[in-house]
């Protein structure tokens, strides 16, 4: 690395050796589903993924139903260079026996489809799942997909909303967080995300509720906000509910 680079505090991403690319391959088709289960989940955020996408995609049709749905996340983070792999998700959002490999599949598609505004392939895909399937999470993140990819955001959002009113925690997390995906456009939304913060007992989900609210950015959630960062107890909770805060206090 050169001086100039030093002292102006850059860093150069070596490219992966050829060894690691090796490697990765070999893992991604080992017989052992523990090897590949690792190996797919370690390409989430890796160098490396860029340069495995064809055995990423293959991993779509895994005889495992969780390391497929690994495998759609970690290709939906490619975003544009995945385009080739939107049939093999839309297949495994419509057929898919593991409702969490079909919640990946929804995500990553949108993800795609942000990447590369031009590809509309997948919009009926994510409208058949957000209506019809079988899991309210799944859909849910298609409804987020479909607002991610800007196919009639306030009618996604009108969707959402209602999903912030559903009797599983869960869900009504995975509603705020696609709302606050959305953001300023979701501000209406804002006072029922409240609600689903208040009502929510698992820190981890606190955290996901509270940013969103930062992320719809409306002003008036500052005390809602407050009041639950004095009695939360969960680190990482904390640091999301301060985060937002910082994002709606107004700036001088």
């Amino acid at each position: 690395m050169s001086l100039l680079f030093l002292i102006l505090g850059f860093a150069i991403a070596a490219d992966p050796t050829p060894e690691q690319r090796a490697k990765a391959r070999a893992d991604l088709t080992s017989p052992k589903l523990e090897v590949r289960k690792k190996a797919i989940e370690g390409l989430i955020h890796s160098d490396l993924s860029a340069h495995l996408f064809p055995e990423m995609a293959a991993m779509l049709k895994d005889a495992d139903g969780e390391v497929r749905s690994i495998a759609a996340t970690a290709v939906g983070n490619l975003g544009a260079k995945a385009e080739p792999a939107i049939p093999a998700l839309i297949a495994q959002l419509e057929n898919d026996k593991t409702k969490e490999a079909r919640e990946t599949a929804a995500r990553a598609l949108g993800r795609i489809g942000k990447a590369a505004p031009k590809n509309r392939t997948a919009v009926t895909a994510l409208e058949k799942a957000a209506t019809q399937d079988a899991d309210a999470v799944t859909r849910t993140v298609a409804l987020g997909a479909l607002a991610m990819m800007d196919e009639d955001v306030p009618a996604q959002v009108a969707a959402l909303r209602k999903f912030l009113h559903h009797k599983e925690a869960l869900v009504r997390m995975k509603a705020a967080h696609a709302l606050g995906m959305i953001g300023l456009a979701a501000k209406a939304a804002a006072p029922e995300i409240i609600e689903v913060l208040e009502k929510e007992t698992d820190g981890h989900r606190r955290g996901y509720v509270a940013r969103s609210l930062g992320n719809t950015g409306d002003p008036n959630s500052l005390p809602a906000l407050k009041k639950a960062l004095e009695k939360e107890t969960d680190p990482q909770a904390q640091g999301e509910m301060r985060g937002a805060i910082q994002k709606l206090v107004p700036k001088p």
